[in-house]
C-alpha cells in the first residue's frame, strides 16, 4: 500500500517538471495591399485592406528619388510590431512589369513595413497578398496601447 502511494505521489511530482509547450510561439496575419491605374490621368489609387479593419487608401504613400534618379514609391503595410514581412502573392501573376527586388519590394522603416514600387510596376493595377509575422499576438498589443493608434484631427 505505501509503495503505491509513493508510485502514485512519484507519478503526479514527475507530470509537473514536463515542459509546457507555449500556447503559440508565433502570431502571423495576411493583409492586401491594392493599386489600381488609371490610364487616363496617369492615376494610381493604392489600398490596404486588413481584416476586420477599415481600408485605407494610400497608407501614408510619399516618393523618393535615389542617386540614380530611380523614383520609389513608398506605402505603409501596416505590420507596426512585426519583425517579418513577407510577399506571398502578386495578382494577377503575369504581370511582368512588377518583378521582386526590381521594382517592387518590402523594407522596414520606422517601426513599421512598406511596400515600394518603381516603374514600371507604378503604371499598372496590381494587388499584393503580404504576411506579417509577429513574436506576440498583435489583437493584445493593439487593445493595451489603443492610444498610440488614435488619430488627431488638427483642430
Amino acid at each position: 500500500m505505501f509503495l503505491h502511494f509513493l508510485f502514485i505521489l512519484f507519478a503526479f511530482s514527475f507530470d509537473s517538471f514536463k515542459a509546457k509547450p507555449p500556447i503559440t510561439s508565433y502570431y502571423w496575419n495576411v493583409r492586401t495591399f491594392q493599386c489600381d491605374h488609371y490610364d487616363h490621368s496617369n492615376l494610381t489609387r493604392c489600398a490596404l485592406h486588413l481584416p476586420k479593419r477599415e481600408s485605407e487608401v494610400n497608407p501614408l504613400c510619399h516618393e523618393e528619388t535615389d542617386q540614380k534618379n530611380v523614383t520609389r514609391v513608398y506605402c505603409r503595410i501596416g505590420c507596426e510590431e512585426g519583425d517579418e514581412a513577407t510577399v506571398l502573392a502578386k495578382i494577377p501573376s503575369w504581370n511582368h512589369k512588377c518583378n521582386i527586388y526590381y521594382s517592387y519590394n518590402l523594407e522596414r522603416r520606422w517601426e513599421d513595413w512598406f511596400l515600394w514600387r518603381s516603374e514600371p510596376c507604378l503604371s499598372t493595377s496590381v494587388s499584393f497578398t503580404i504576411r506579417c509575422g509577429f513574436p506576440r499576438n498583435p489583437a493584445i498589443f493593439y487593445r493595451d496601447n489603443s492610444h498610440l493608434f488614435e488619430y488627431e484631427d488638427g483642430s
